[in-house]
C-alpha cells in the first residue's frame, strides 16, 4: 500500500538562531584586574588633561572628551562587587578631577566636573553590565549595541546636567551651551571608543592580508581630502563610505580601530580650524563651539552608521560558519553512520528518496545506486497511519518488514528535518536499523520463555527464582494454588522475608559462594507457612542457573507438598507402635500375617515376631470358623472369608479370637483390601477391637432393663389398683356421706322435729365435717379421672376475667369476720382463652382460696388476669406464710403439704395445687411459683390466649 502525503500549508521557517542554537565562537569580554584599572585610570588623566588643553577659548567645556569613553569601559569591565564599583568610583573622581586642575582650571569647578565625570561613567558602565543572560559586557548582537546607545545616552545626560550645573554656579556660564557641548562630546567618545574596549580581544581575519592597507589608505585620503584648510565642499560623505568598506569587509575590532584614529583626526583637524564644520567660522557664520559639537555629532553618525553593519555582519559570519561546519559534520555523520539513513521529499503526495547511504542500502538489500527517487513504500512495507502522521507533521518510529522480504524487520525512526521550502516539499529523514536477527532471536526467545512458563505453570511443585541477592523474580502458578501467595506478592522479596523458605536462605549462600561445586542440588525439607497460617511440610530442592560465562546468576528453588505423606506415615506409625487396644494386622493374599501391631501383641497376649508369616485363620476360633465357614481348611477359610472384600470393606462383624492361653476374646472385626499406586491389589486389613467387656456389659444391661421393665409393669398395676380402690371408696364414701349430710340439715333446720339448743353446735360439726368428706370425695375422683385420662373435656371459649369474677363471689363467704384486703385486676379487654369452662374455674377458685387461706389477718391478696404477648396470663400474689424453697419441688405432688402448713395446722388434703397442675398442663398451658419462706407467695398460670 502507497503511503500518500499531502503537503500542509507552508509555515514560516525558523531563523538561523532557531536552526544553529547558540552561536559557536561568539567573544568573550574579560574583565579588568587591578593593573588594567590603574592602566585605564592614568589613561583617563592623559587624554582628560590633553581635552581640557585643546578645549575652545569661548567654552569652559572640552569639545571631545575621550577620558569618558575610557572611563566607562573601566566601569562596564571592572570586577563585580559594590566595594571594586565604590572603589573605581573614587578613583575617577580624584582622576578627573585632578586632570581639570591640571589643564588650569580652579578647584571647585575641577571637583564638580570630577564628580560628574563619575557619575555619567557610573551610570553607563551599569548599563552595559546589565545584561539578561549575565556575564561582562560584550558587543556581539544588535541588543549589545542598542544597550551601548543607552548607556551613551544615559551617561550623556548625566554629565550634561552635571557639567551646566557646575558652570552655571561656579563660573557663570550658559547652560544651554555647556550641556548641548557635553552631551555631543561625551556621547561620542563612549561611542567611539567603548566598542573597541569590548572587542579587543576578537579574533582578526587573515584571510584579506592586502585588502586592509588599501582601505586604510583609502580613508586616510578621504579624510584628508574633506578637512584640508579651507575646505568647504559638502564631502563628510566620503570618510563614511570607507568606514562602510571596513564594517563589510573586516572584523568589528578593526572597524573600532579605525573609528577611534578617524574620530582623533578628524577631532583635531576640526580643532585647528580645518574642514567644512570649521570652515564657517571665520565668516562668522558659526562659532567654535558649535563647530566642535557638529564634528562631534559627525563621529557619533560614523559610529551609529559603522558599528551595527559590523555586528550584523560578524553575526552573519559565524552563523553561516557554524552551519557550514554543521554540514560537514552532518555529511560526514550521513556517510559514515552505522545506521541506515535517508533523506526523503514528498513528490506528488509520495515519499520519495533524495539521498542514502551505504548502509541504508544494505538494510534495505538493494544497489545504493537505486536508492534515489525511490519510493519509500517500494523499500519498506509501512502501515497506513503514517500518511496521517507525516500530514500533521509528527515523527513516527515502528518496526515493519522489507517489501520483499515478509521474515525481515527493520526499526525506523521518520522525523521532518525542516519545514516547507520554496518549492512546498518538506524534507525528512528516516533512520534505519536492520533488526532481522534480533527479531528471530526474540521468537525463539519468547517461545522458549512460553514453553518455560507453561512448564512452570503446569508443574505441581512450588518453584521460585531468585537472583543473586535471594530476591524472588519468579514464581508459578502452583505456588499460588498450594499457599496462596500470589507472584505479584513475592516478587522483588527476599526469600528470608517470606513464609515459604526461610531455611533456605543458608542453600542460597553456598550456592552462590561455591560456584565450583559439584552442580547436585541441595535437598531440605523444612517449614512453610500458607498465606491464611496453615503450615505446610514441603521438601526443597534448590540448584543455580549460570550465565554465558558459567558465573551463577540465579537459584531455582522447587519445592514438593509432603505434608500429606509425612503426616499419614507419621500416624500409621504411630498407630503401629503405640499400646492401643485396636488390633491392625497385615495379610497378604495367602492369608500370611504380614504387620502385627502392639493392640494386636496386647489383645491376645502374642508376640508380632512370632505371629509375622503365620495364618490368620489361625487366629480364630476353629469351631467358629467351620460354623460360619463352612470349613476348616484354612485355605478354603480365608478365601470364604475375603470373598466378598473386592467389592468394598466387609462390614463389622464380631468373631471369637484365641488368645495365646486359650481364652477366647470377642473381637468385632472388619476386612479391606489395600491397592498400590496401580490398581493391582496387594493384600487386606484387619481391623479388630476388643468388645468382650462391651458385649458382657450389655447383656448385663439387657438383664437389668428386663427386671426393671417388670417391676415398671408391677408399679403400674399397682398404682391403677390404687387409683381403682380409691375411686371405689371414693364413690363408696359419697353417697353415706351426702346422706349423714342431708338429715343433719333436717335435723339443723327442724324438719323433723325442733332442735334443742346445746344441740345446734353439734349438727353444725357434723355438716361441716361432713361437707369436707364430699370435698375430698371429689378431688380422689377428679384425680383418678385425670390419671386414667377419662374425664371428657369441653372445648369453649372462656373469658378469664369472668372465671375470676365466679371466683371473687365464691370466696365472698370467707372473708366474713377475716381482716384480709383482696383484689380483683382484670384487663380492659377480654382475655379468651379456649377450654372447659368448669375446670378453668376450678383452678382460679383453688388458687385463690389456697391464698386466702394461707394468708393471715391484715395481709394481701391479689388477683390479677392479663394478655402477654400470645399468652393469657392469671397471677394469684398473696402475702402469707409462704413456701420454704427446698420444698417448691415437690409442691404439686399429690397429698404433698409444706412444713409450714403443718406447723400452722391449717386444715387441707393436699390434692388442691395437683388438681391444678393437671388442668393447666391438660390445656395446654404452665404454671410457675415464686415464694419464700414468710414472705407470701406468687403463683402465675400461662395459656394459649384466643385471638
Amino acid at each position: 500500500m502507497a503511503t500518500t502525503v499531502t503537503t500542509p500549508a507552508r509555515t514560516p521557517s525558523p531563523g538561523p538562531a532557531a536552526l544553529a542554537g547558540p552561536a559557536a565562537g561568539v567573544p568573550t569580554t574579560p574583565r579588568v584586574g587591578l593593573r588594567g584599572s590603574l592602566l585605564l585610570l592614568v589613561s583617563i588623566y592623559v587624554a582628560a588633561v590633553t581635552s581640557v588643553a585643546m578645549r575652545p577659548e569661548d567654552n569652559p567645556v572640552a569639545g571631545w572628551w575621550p577620558a569618558a569613553g575610557l572611563a566607562v569601559a573601566l566601569v562596564a569591565l571592572s570586577l563585580p562587587g559594590l566595594d571594586r564599583l565604590l572603589l573605581v568610583t573614587v578613583g575617577l573622581v580624584a582622576v578627573t578631577g585632578l586632570a581639570n586642575v591640571t589643564g588650569g582650571r580652579d578647584w571647585g569647578i575641577s571637583a564638580a566636573f570630577g564628580v560628574a565625570n563619575a557619575a555619567e561613567a557610573v551610570v553607563a558602565g551599569l548599563v552595559l553590565r546589565a545584561r539578561p543572560q549575565g556575564g561582562p559586557p560584550a558587543l556581539v548582537t544588535l541588543q549589545d549595541f542598542m544597550r551601548l546607545v543607552a548607556a551613551a545616552v544615559a551617561g550623556g545626560v548625566v554629565i550634561a546636567v552635571g557639567a551646566a550645573l557646575a558652570v552655571v554656579g561656579l563660573a557663570d556660564g550658559s547652560f544651554l551651551s555647556t550641556a548641548r557641548s557635553t552631551l555631543t562630546s561625551h556621547a561620542a567618545a563612549v561611542l567611539v571608543l567603548v566598542p573597541l574596549a569590548l572587542t579587543w580581544r576578537t579574533r582578526a581575519h587573515r584571510d584579506r592580508p592586502g585588502e586592509l592597507p588599501l582601505q586604510v589608505t583609502a580613508l586616510a585620503l578621504s579624510v584628508v581630502l574633506v578637512f584640508m584648510p579651507a575646505q568647504e565642499l559638502a564631502l563628510t560623505f566620503l570618510p563614511l563610505t570607507f568606514l562602510v568598506w571596513a564594517a563589510l569587509r573586516f572584523d568589528i575590532r578593526v572597524v573600532a580601530a579605525e573609528l577611534i584614529a578617524f574620530a582623533a583626526v578628524t577631532t583635531y583637524l576640526n580643532a585647528l580650524g580645518w574642514g567644512p564644520f570649521a570652515a564657517e567660522i571665520d565668516e562668522g557664520n558659526t562659532t567654535q563651539v558649535s563647530a566642535a559639537a557638529l564634528c562631534q555629532l559627525y563621529l557619533v553618525c560614523a559610529s551609529l552608521l559603522t558599528v551595527p553593519l559590523a555586528i550584523v555582519l560578524a553575526d552573519r559570519n559565524r552563523l553561516v560558519a557554524q552551519v557550514t561546519a554543521e554540514e560537514v559534520l552532518f555529511r560526514r555523520n550521513f556517510t559514515d553512520s552505522l545506521l541506515g539513513q535517508l533523506i526523503l521529499r514528498i513528490d506528488h503526495g509520495v515519499l520519495r528518496v533524495a539521498d542514502a547511504n551505504d548502509t541504508a542500502a544494505d538494510v534495505v538489500r538493494r544497489p545504493a545506486g537505486t536508492l534515489v527517487g525511490a519510493d519509500l513504500d517500494e523499500l519498506l512495507a509501512t502501515p497506513a497511519e503514517l500518511g496521517p502522521r507525516l500530514v500533521s507533521g509528527q515523527s513516527w518510529r515502528g518496526r515493519v518488514s522489507l517489501r520483499h522480504d515478509d521474515a525481515s524487520r527493520v526499526e525506523v525512526a521518520l522525523s521532518r528535518l525542516s519545514h516547507p521550502g520554496d518549492d512546498g516539499s518538506p524534507i525528512w529523514s528516516a533512520q534505519l536499523l536492520d533488526v532481522s536477527a534480533e527479531h528471530v532471536a526474540r521468537q525463539g526467545l519468547e517461545a522458549a520463555e512460553r514453553l518455560t512458563s507453561a512448564t512452570l505453570d503446569t508443574t505441581a511443585a512450588v518453584i521460585l527464582v531468585t537472583d543473586r541477592e535471594g530476591r524472588i523474580v519468579r514464581a508459578n502458578q502452583a505456588t499460588t494454588d498450594l499457599t496462596g501467595w500470589r507472584e505479584e506478592d513475592l516478587l522483588g522479596r527476599k526469600v528470608s522475608e517470606t513464609t515459604l523458605a526461610a531455611s533456605a536462605t543458608p542453600d542460597l549462600e553456598a550456592l552462590f559462594v561455591w560456584p565450583n561445586r559439584s552442580g547436585q542440588p541441595v535437598v531440605r525439607e523444612g517449614e512453610a507457612t500458607t498465606r491464611d497460617g496453615k503450615k505446610l511440610r514441603i521438601l526443597w530442592s534448590n540448584n543455580m542457573v549460570r550465565d554465558e560465562q558459567d558465573l551463577p546468576a540465579y537459584a531455582v528453588l522447587t519445592g514438593i507438598d509432603v505434608t500429606t505423606e509425612r503426616a499419614s506415615s507419621g500416624l500409621v506409625s504411630h498407630l503401629m507402635r503405640a499400646a492401643i487396644t485396636t488390633a491392625i494386622i497385615g495379610v497378604d493374599q495367602d492369608g500370611l500375617i504380614t504387620v502385627f501391631n502392639a493392640g494386636a501383641e496386647l489383645m491376645l497376649d502374642q508376640d508380632a515376631t512370632r505371629q509375622i508369616g503365620h495364618r490368620f485363620v489361625d487366629l480364630l476360633d476353629p469351631d467358629q470358623v467351620a460354623e460360619r465357614l463352612g470349613t476348616r481348611d484354612p485355605e478354603q477359610a480365608f478365601d470364604a472369608l475375603v470373598r466378598g472384600v473386592g467389592e468394598g470393606e466387609l462390614p463389622a462383624r464380631d468373631w471369637l479370637w484365641m488368645a495365646r492361653d486359650g481364652s477366647r476374646r470377642i473381637v468385632s472385626m472388619t476386612l479391606s483390601a489395600t491397592e498400590a499406586s496401580v490398581t493391582t491389589q496387594v493384600g487386606f486389613l484387619c481391623v479388630g477391637r476388643d468388645v468382650t467387656e462391651q458385649r458382657q456389659g450389655q447383656d448385663m444391661l439387657v438383664q437389668a432393663l428386663e427386671k426393671e421393665r417388670t417391676a415398671v409393669e408391677r408399679l403400674r398395676a399397682l398404682d391403677e389398683a390404687k387409683n381403682e380402690f380409691v375411686s371405689t371408696v371414693s364413690h363408696e364414701l359419697r353417697t353415706p356421706v351426702t346422706s349423714i349430710v342431708g338429715y343433719t340439715e333436717m335435723l339443723q333446720d327442724g324438719t323433723v322435729v325442733e332442735p334443742l339448743e346445746d344441740q345446734l353446735p353439734l349438727f353444725a360439726t357434723i355438716a361441716r365435717n361432713g361437707q369436707r368428706l364430699i370435698v375430698l370425695c371429689n378431688d380422689l375422683l377428679t384425680l383418678a379421672g385425670l390419671d386414667s385420662e377419662s374425664i371428657t373435656w369441653e372445648a369453649e371459649e372462656v373469658d378469664l376475667g369472668d372465671a375470676l369474677a365466679s371466683a371473687a363471689a365464691a370466696v365472698a363467704p370467707m372473708l366474713h369476720e377475716r381482716d384480709l384486703t383482696v383484689l380483683w385486676e382484670t384487663a380492659e379487654e377480654p382475655v379468651r382463652v379456649v377450654g372447659d369452662p368448669t375446670q378453668l374455674e376450678r383452678v382460679v377458685m383453688n388458687l385463690v382460696t389456697n391464698a386466702v387461706k394461707f394468708t393471715e389477718d391484715g395481709g394481701v391478696v391479689r388477683a390479677r388476669v392479663e394478655v402477654q404477648g400470645d399468652e393469657a396470663v392469671l397471677s394469684v400474689t398473696d402475702t402469707g406464710i409462704g413456701i420454704p424453697a427446698e420444698e417448691q419441688a415437690n409442691l404439686f405432688q399429690k397429698f404433698f403439704r409444706s412444713s409450714t402448713a403443718q406447723k400452722e395446722a391449717i386444715q387441707g388434703t393436699g390434692l388442691g395445687l395437683s388438681i391444678v397442675a393437671a388442668i393447666v398442663s391438660a390445656h395446654g398451658g404452665t404454671i410457675r411459683v415464686r415464694s419464700e419462706h414468710l414472705e407470701g407467695s406468687t403463683f402465675t398460670v400461662r395459656l394459649p390466649v384466643k385471638y
